[in-house]
């Protein structure tokens, strides 16, 4: 695999009308070496579309890489990873999720313990500088402390459904998925946490809450378009966590509609779009993406576990999510990092441009390996190559919704701090939001009189690793948490 600089452009789709199937891709942009970014270039998509040919003129403003910086805090901030997120006033709601590290994959300790589930519900207020936490109500504790659960926000609506906990509240470690489905009111929600639980109802906090066991999901991911419920991915995980147990996958997009009859609200108009090889997946990033239209489809990147407990590679392109009957089709471009689900940060550029989306660390199926300067499969310990390494690199996928291609940041540009990312959370600072898709970061606000160096959100929570590989290892034992550290999130141009 040779390295090659490339530079990182509003459009980079320019580059690969000189792409064909693995030929590596070569520097373009201005002649200043200032003004490239180093990257390892991977093969796009066999069959571009009309706008990934259309040739674009990189302008100077448009070089970024991003990097991390610990934020100063004077309060107190629950570490955890794998939980739910939610943004209402620029408050955030943290919901389930655990307090400690990577579970492992043995019996010592003992993985998933029901002592290290977040069992409160957090409203973080990070610009009065100041956090407020309650218990969750008993009626909902088994489901609301749960560990990746799935989630999704459609204005002060959150809808939260599954999850991997525990059946009742004896058990001492985790032994099903949820069946669970919340309609959550965040400002109510909010007004419930900072009265200490007093008010206001549960039933107004929480108008809908249904079980029913096509939610029983953990791992997937959650996506709402004009009323139509899509639960993607995931695994129905049942009995306490064992390496020799593997959860019934869902193989499927499920879809749904909530329909209300008198006070009584039920989950309705099921089905299922199955494909037991390309949607055998879970622990994925599902991303939206803007259509032409205005609406939204959705890519999944990444995911586990293949047969060969690898990560899966190809994308998925997802369809007709607005018109309620939602298709695939699988890409031939193959991810080489940050397969996990992990923080991710949509950016998007104009409605005839190409949306790109920055991943933060998380697990990888490459690392970069600073003796050779490349990109490497697994992580080579002595003799051992172990597969799946935590990652310390940020990856770009870019695409037009039908064909990607992929850039990874790494030396002589910035690496991440540690070994993080997986199952953190990007919140975003709304003044760089896209008007009525807030979950997209903006490029035309941040590049209107940016300075050198700009913060465009937060990283919050995830895995913190000490190494590549955790656990006992040749060159002694590794240790994970859930990572206390609050990142900001910024964008550096160099011009």
């Amino acid at each position: 695999m040779n390295q090659s600089n490339f530079s990182f452009i509003k459009n980079p789709f320019t580059a690969v009308l000189f792409v064909i199937c693995g030929i590596t891709l070569f520097c373009c942009g201005n002649a200043s070496d200032k003004s490239k970014v180093a990257s390892e270039g991977t093969s796009s998509d066999s069959t571009f579309s009309a706008l990934a040919q259309q040739s674009m003129q990189p302008t100077d403003a448009d070089f970024f890489t991003i990097t991390l910086t610990p934020e100063p805090i004077n309060y107190y901030m629950p570490a955890l990873h794998s939980f739910t997120k939610a943004v209402y006033n620029e408050l955030w709601i943290i919901i389930g999720g655990q307090t400690t590290g990577f579970h492992g994959t043995s019996n010592s300790p003992k993985p998933f313990l029901s002592s290290v589930a977040n069992d409160s519900l957090w409203v973080i207020d990070p610009i009065q500088g100041a956090s407020y936490g309650v218990p969750i109500p008993k009626e909902y504790w088994n489901a609301l402390s749960a560990s990746n659960s799935q989630s999704y926000q459609v204005g002060n609506d959150y809808y939260v459904c599954g999850g991997y906990t525990v059946s009742d509240q004896n058990q001492t470690q985790f032994n099903t998925t949820s069946n669970y489905f919340f309609k959550i009111n965040l400002q109510n929600l909010v007004s419930y946490v900072k009265s200490g639980g007093s008010s206001p109802s549960l039933s107004e906090v929480f108008p809908i809450a249904i079980n029913n066991d096509f939610v029983r999901v953990t791992g997937g991911q959650l996506m709402v378009v004009n009323n139509n419920f899509y639960l993607v991915g995931g695994q129905n995980y049942e009995g306490t966590y064992s390496t020799g147990l593997t959860g019934k996958y869902t193989n499927s997009i499920r879809s749904f509609t909530l329909e209300q009859s008198g006070e009584t609200w039920s989950i309705t108009n099921k089905d299922s779009l199955v494909d037991p090889v390309n949607l055998h997946r879970r622990d994925f990033n599902l991303v939206p993406f803007i259509t032409a239209d205005k609406s939204l489809d959705a890519i999944i990147y990444g995911g586990v576990f293949t047969a060969s407990d690898l990560s899966y590679n190809n994308p998925i392109y997802i369809k007709g999510l607005s018109a309620g009957k939602p298709t695939i089709s699988i890409g031939l471009f193959e991810q080489r990092c940050n397969q996990y689900t992990t923080a991710v940060l949509p950016i998007y550029s104009g409605p005839d441009e190409t949306i790109r989306y920055a991943m933060l660390g998380g697990i990888s199926y490459m690392k970069y390996d600073s003796d050779s300067g490349k990109l490497v499969i697994g992580d080579s310990i002595g003799s051992q190559n172990i597969p799946m390494p935590f990652s310390n690199l940020v990856s770009f996928m870019e695409t037009d919704g039908i064909s990607s291609i992929e850039q990874d940041q790494i030396p002589p540009l910035p690496l991440l701090p540690k070994y993080l990312g997986s199952n953190a959370s990007f919140i975003s600072l709304q003044q760089y939001t896209v008007d009525g898709f807030e979950t997209f970061l903006d490029l035309d606000k941040i590049l209107l009189n940016h300075p050198s160096e700009i913060k465009v959100g937060y990283m919050y929570g995830g895995i913190l690793s000490d190494g590549p590989t955790s656990g006992t290892t040749p060159n002694g034992y590794v240790n994970t948490y859930a990572n206390p550290v609050l990142y900001s999130v910024n964008f550096r141009f160099d011009n």
